[in-house]
């Protein structure tokens, strides 16, 4: 799942590009471990960027790790839902229970630096976070309950105000996409999208019948012409054709007889 799910994402940007392409690298070297933290070289996470519904304010909470206010999120884990991670971190960092996201689909993908720490007494050493991260949705009356074991607090700031709470620069570039990204996003277009692709399954019969060249397969009598001129529609992109040749030529018969 977490493969499609960073498959289908598209870039914005070349830095984007360049990671997303990187990241496929780690996950075709380490496919037995790259979602688990024991890969100590590189690992999927998956960030959580809670804004208002206005899309005028951010959560932030403040890590103790990094000493620095920012977004929610943690490791896969194992877990291949990239969504369902970002989610659940949210809630878990935030005391929040009523969030969602803006879109299912992934807004921004980075390779992280994380410097070597301190964690539950134990030294971390640097590594890189392979990153995901979705715009979520929250409600800002909710009261907020921060996770004491991780954070010291969180609070709903303005989105100009991002950058004079953090003190991770490379952070603040990401959250800049996020905003941008949210503010133009079209959940029109996300809906289109996805009805534009159930559209293209259709019979083998009306593909072929919208192809480029359905009179002559009507027409001639031989199925073995019949055959050459259906791969001729295959190769040209026919559309949802699916089945041999001499099945499609059986289902143009049958129609045909109607």
């Amino acid at each position: 799942m977490f493969k499609e799910q960073i498959r289908s994402y598209a870039p914005v940007n070349e830095q984007e590009r360049s990671d997303k392409k990187h990241i496929y690298h780690y996950i075709e070297q380490f496919p037995y471990n790259i979602l688990h933290r024991e890969n100590t070289l590189a690992h999927i996470t998956s960030s959580g960027f809670i804004m208002n519904k206005d899309l005028t304010k951010i959560l932030v909470i403040y890590h103790r790790i990094y000493q620095a206010w920012g977004w929610t999120g943690g490791h896969a884990d194992g877990d291949e839902d990239l969504l369902e991670i970002a989610l659940k971190e949210a809630k878990e960092e935030t005391g929040l229970k009523n969030i969602r996201p803006l879109s299912k689909k992934i807004m921004a993908m980075d390779i992280l630096p994380v410097w070597g720490h301190r964690k539950k007494d134990r030294y971390i050493s640097a590594h890189l976070h392979l990153n995901a991260a979705y715009v979520l949705i929250a409600d800002e009356s909710e009261p907020l309950q921060a996770n004491k074991e991780e954070t010291d607090g969180a609070k709903w700031i303005d989105v100009s105000e991002i950058g004079h709470h953090s003190s991770e620069p490379e952070l603040v570039y990401v959250y800049e996409k996020l905003i941008k990204a949210a503010q133009i996003f079209d959940p029109n277009k996300e809906h289109t999208a996805g009805t534009k692709k159930v559209a293209k399954k259709t019979s083998a019969y009306d593909a072929i019948k919208n192809a480029a060249i359905p009179i002559a397969i009507h027409e001639t009598k031989s199925a073995y012409y019949k055959a050459i001129l259906v791969k001729e529609i295959v190769v040209r992109g026919g559309g949802g054709i699916k089945g041999t040749s001499s099945s499609i030529v059986r289902q143009i018969m049958k129609h045909k007889k109607k």
